[in-house]
Formats: C-alpha cells, sequence, structure tokens
C-alpha cells in the first residue's frame, strides 16, 4: 500500500501523464517486496520507512523529502520516463534542469497545489539546493537498489551540484552581545505579572541556546523533568579534583536524527532557578515534571503554564530579543554591529555555544565529548567552528611574523 501522505504530495503531476509500466532492464522484482507496485507505491513505502524507527526524519526534514520526490515525479512525468526506467544519462539530465528548468515548468506566484497551472518550481535552484535535491534522490535510487527493486542507482559516480568544503561559520553572537542581550533584558521595567515571567523566562532562554548549544526543535521538545542533578562519585572526583559535589545535565531525547544525549547544563543552573521561581515553580524540576521547558506567560483554562511548542514561536522569541537588545544599543548610544543583530538567531546562539566548545577543545577537551554535546556525527561539522574569526587570526599571524622577523 503506498503511503497516502506521499500520494497527496505528487498531485501536482500534469494532467494525463501516468508512470509508465517499467520493463527496462534496470527493474527487477523486489524479494521484499509485494509484486505490482508502481513506482509511486514504491517511493511511498522509502517515504514511510524514512518516518519510522529510531533514526526516523524529524518532520521538517520528511517534508523536504516528500517536496523531493513531488518534483522528480513530475519531471519524470514530462520527460516520459518512468524513474525505474533512468540511465545515467536521465539522472544527469534531471540534475541540469534544477538549474536551469524551461520557463514552462515555473509556476506563477500564488498558483494553489491542485491547479492546472501548478508546478512544483517557482524558479531556478541554487547550487546548494540542487545538490540537497540530488542528494536526496540519490539516497532514494540506493534505497531501491538495496531493497531489489533496481539492479543499479542510475546517479552512481555523478559528482555532486555544488559540492565544496564547509565554509568556517560566521554566524555567532560574541560573549559581549550576549551580555548586550542580557542587559536589555534586565533593564526592562517590571508592570505586570506578565512582564516579570517574560524577564525571568528570557534571560534563561539567551542561557539555554548560549550555554547548551541545544537545536530550536530540541528545545521545543524539552520538559522540565529533562534536568537531572547528578551526583558525582568520589571516583571521578579523584580524576576531577575541583569538580562540585553534583553536576546538572539535561536530557535531550529527541535530537537529530532520533538521538538522544545528555547535555552539562551546570552553566544555566542558576538563571533556570530563577526562572521557575518567577513563575512560582519549586526551584528544581522534579524528575517527573512534564511542563514544557520554554514557557508561555499564560496559563491553560485548567491553570496549568502553556509552553512555547513550535519552532516558530522560539525563533520569534528570540528574534525579538535581538531587536529589543539593538533598539536598547541605539538608545543608549551604544555602538554595535546592528547587522548581525538583524540577522541573528536561535541558530547564531547554537554556534557561539560551539564556538566555545572549539576553545575547549584547543585547552584539552576531547573532540568526541565536544561531538556529543553538539549532537554532531562527523568532526567535519563542528570543525566549521574553529578558527571562524579572520580579523583575529590576522592579527595572530601578523604578531607571529613580526616575532619571527626579530
Amino acid at each position: 500500500m503506498s503511503d497516502p501522505n506521499f500520494d497527496g504530495a505528487i498531485t501536482g503531476r500534469p494532467a494525463g501523464v501516468t508512470s509508465r509500466p517499467a520493463g527496462q532492464s534496470n527493474r527487477l522484482d523486489s524479494p521484499i517486496l509485494p509484486p505490482g507496485l508502481t513506482d509511486e507505491d514504491v517511493v511511498g513505502r522509502w517515504l514511510a520507512a524514512k518516518a519510522s524507527g529510531r533514526g526516523r526524519l524529524s518532520p521538517a526534514t520528511l517534508a523536504q523529502y516528500r517536496t523531493e520526490a513531488e518534483r522528480l515525479f513530475w519531471y519524470a512525468g514530462q520527460a516520459g520516463t518512468p524513474i525505474s526506467a533512468w540511465t545515467l544519462d536521465d539522472f544527469t539530465a534531471f540534475v541540469v534542469f534544477l538549474q536551469a528548468p524551461a520557463p514552462w515548468a515555473i509556476r506563477n506566484p500564488g498558483v494553489r497545489r491542485g491547479s492546472p497551472d501548478w508546478r512544483p518550481f517557482l524558479g531556478p535552484l541554487s547550487d546548494r539546493s540542487a545538490g540537497q535535491t540530488q542528494k536526496i534522490v540519490t539516497s532514494l535510487f540506493d534505497w531501491l537498489r538495496d531493497v531489489g527493486y533496481l539492479q543499479r542507482n542510475p546517479a552512481a559516480g555523478l559528482p555532486a551540484v555544488g559540492r565544496r568544503l564547509p565554509e568556517k561559520q560566521p554566524r555567532f553572537l560574541s560573549p559581549d552581545d550576549t551580555a548586550l542581550l542580557r542587559e536589555a533584558i534586565a533593564a526592562r521595567p517590571e508592570r505586570s505579572r506578565e512582564a516579570c515571567l517574560a524577564k525571568a523566562r528570557d534571560l534563561f532562554a539567551v542561557d539555554l541556546f548560549e550555554r547548551t548549544g541545544l537545536r530550536t526543535t530540541e528545545a521545543v521538545r524539552c520538559r522540565m523533568g529533562h534536568v537531572k542533578i547528578e551526583p558525582v562519585p568520589a571516583e571521578l572526583r579523584r580524576e576531577f579534583p575541583d569538580a562540585p559535589p553534583f553536576q546538572w545535565l539535561l536530557r535531550v531525547e529527541h535530537g537529530k536524527g532520533g538521538k538522544a544525549r545528555w547535555v552539562p547544563c551546570d552553566e544555566i543552573a542558576l538563571s533556570l532557578q530563577a526562572y521557575r521561581m518567577a513563575y512560582g515553580l519549586s526551584p528544581v524540576p522534579a524528575p517527573d515534571e512534564t511542563l514544557p521547558l520554554l514557557l508561555s506567560v499564560r496559563r491553560t483554562r485548567f491553570g496549568i503554564w502553556k509552553g512555547l511548542r513550535s519552532r516558530t514561536g522560539v525563533w520569534n522569541l528570540i528574534t525579538g530579543l535581538c531587536d529589543e537588545a539593538l533598539a536598547y544599543a541605539r538608545a543608549h548610544r551604544r555602538r554595535i554591529d546592528a547587522e548581525r543583530f538583524e540577522t541573528a538567531s536561535t541558530h547564531w546562539l547554537r554556534h557561539s555555544y560551539a564556538k566555545g566548545l572549539a576553545a575547549a577543545v584547543s585547552n584539552g577537551l576531547d573532540a568526541r565529548a565536544a561531538l556529543e554535546n553538539m549532537g554532531h556525527s562527523d568532526l567535519r561539522t563542528f570543525n566549521q567552528y574553529v578558527d571562524d574569526e579572520p580579523l583575529k587570526r590576522a592579527l595572530a599571524t601578523a604578531l607571529a611574523r613580526a616575532r619571527g622577523a626579530r
């Protein structure tokens, strides 16, 4: 049975165009799939597999996979060749089409799905977007080969569009920037109960993202009960003699790719306690507490605190704080990089945390611990945050060369 959500995703296929039965040599009778499935049926099962199990995709990533499947089938219908009959030339033509679609393939703004004029493209894709499409579709063909539906992957050996080494990550807020955020929040007048709550919550939110590196989605899914205070046993105290008797940890149960992890959170312990007390809660969360980690300033009709339950809500909170800090700095005639605050977001604070970890690695922190804290699986991803200040690097270079010339 095909995935009903996927069936709805390809309603934009041009009228009168259907997938032809694939009798070409690349198509096989899979030993693990039911007979008689169409290409759409099989791809629907691929999407269903991507939505299942421990390594399932996030809803946002899964939506992107559906979009790419939709584009793929729309193009295949226009080309008149089912994907199970594609050759390397067919796949190459598809990649070229992504970067320079014909005018008839581009829909006008405002055209809704289901209209005869609807198309899955608003214009040519950038190198980066086309490369992402190619990567996802290539993984689809890998899966079709692995389940015995195809003999070969028609994308095998094709260089990825836009492939380049990751650029050093410049999008972060410095300690001075985040200090300004906190100063602007602390300077707010407390004219109402809601204003007091928002001040405590917002100070905690800055701490949370800057000092734990959580992704926005991870923060939305965290609950108060995910905070744990762990006593440090004697054997670890011998290894770390300056360690406190207790360590605060935060459980991220739904990280990227479904991976869970523990994140050290001693640095947010004080602001968490102040935030909770402002809301009339005990300073330390109970293990079974189900309240969201990021709370609204309003309650439900049953008297329970509401939470910030969407990525958009949290993004709006942090970008609003950046706008507030910018206005505060201007009102007090403070020199500030306005462009940074105008473009900053929650992910910039995650990058700030990563930058601090990169410095900690140079001071002896095991790189594997840094990767685990960030929820990364590849050191190359983490290395984007190392040496991400060209000006500082230029000054260090000049100083070292001057010393060498003496």
